[in-house]
């Protein structure tokens, strides 16, 4: 059984030049690094997350750090 935590953030009160700074801080500027990669991020839609459980912290403080407001589901994966 494993636990992971389902994110859905919203990027809409970044101005575009923003909102650019943080899609290359969350998936690189190649589109394949960022914490996307280093915490094994699954990208489930534009704006939603799948974290494993003990990246949950630091990928929230992420979004924190840009001011992102989010919503939190812990999930278990069988």
């Amino acid at each position: 059984m494993v636990v992971s935590v389902i994110l859905a953030y919203s990027t809409t009160h970044l101005a575009q030049k923003d909102k650019v700074r943080f899609y290359y801080a969350l998936k690189g500027r190649d589109g394949k690094s960022g914490i996307i990669k280093s915490y094994h991020i699954e990208q489930l839609g534009k704006t939603v997350l799948f974290v494993p459980q003990e990246f949950a912290k630091k990928t929230e403080d992420f979004l924190v750090y840009w001011k992102c407001g989010f919503k939190k589901k812990k999930v278990v994966v069988q």
